[in-house]
């Protein structure tokens, strides 16, 4: 696997990030919002940066973000996740990464794309405070494999946590899209690795 040059990637919008008085979480790929906005009204001594690229999605969470009263410990961010992280992350300051249902990329061809297998995943671990967590989820099974894969033989991280859900376990999802998939009898591979 090549290694991460940071000077490939292109900067952000965002021209800085001030770091919050509160444990850090991010999440890459939040779509409309559902997630970050549970997560920051039930965990209100953390702070989440949750970035969607899409300018749809965002929108919408943007809206849901305001109707929700604008929760303080909640970042709304419409950029390139890499970027964003590439760019306006030290070293050392983040607790947890959230990569809920990113695009599984299911041709052999597009393995380069999966978060696990890219080499910003060396970018995203460096930004881990030690004993951080990258908490992955998908529905689909050869990804998760995958994922557990790369994690701990390429990235060294410990897998702490690898379990499949139902809807028939009571499981409610945490995004659209788990919910949706969930409802159609589908599973929620759900996996963290520790740093």
């Amino acid at each position: 696997m090549r290694k991460f040059n940071q000077q490939f990637i292109p900067n952000p919008k965002e021209k800085s990030f001030t770091l919050p008085n509160l444990p850090l979480d991010i999440e890459i790929g939040c779509g409309v919002g559902l997630h970050p906005v549970q997560y920051a009204l039930k965990n209100s001594e953390r702070y989440l940066v949750a970035i969607e690229h899409t300018r749809e999605k965002f929108d919408k969470f943007l809206r849901r973000y305001v109707n929700h009263n604008s929760p303080t410990n909640l970042k709304p961010v419409h950029e390139n996740g890499i970027s964003w992280v590439t760019h306006l992350l030290p070293d050392e300051s983040v607790d947890r990464f959230y990569f809920l249902y990113p695009n599984p990329n299911p041709k052999p061809s597009q393995q380069n794309k999966r978060f696990h297998a890219m080499p910003f995943m060396e970018k995203v671990i460096s930004c881990l405070k030690p004993n951080g967590t990258i908490h992955m989820a998908t529905n689909e099974e050869f990804y998760a494999l995958e994922c557990v894969e790369f994690m701990t033989k390429v990235w060294k991280l410990k897998c702490i946590k690898n379990e499949i859900y139902t809807q028939a376990d009571g499981f409610i999802g945490r995004t659209h899209f788990e919910r949706k998939y969930l409802e159609r009898g589908g599973k929620a591979f759900d996996l963290i690795f520790k740093k």
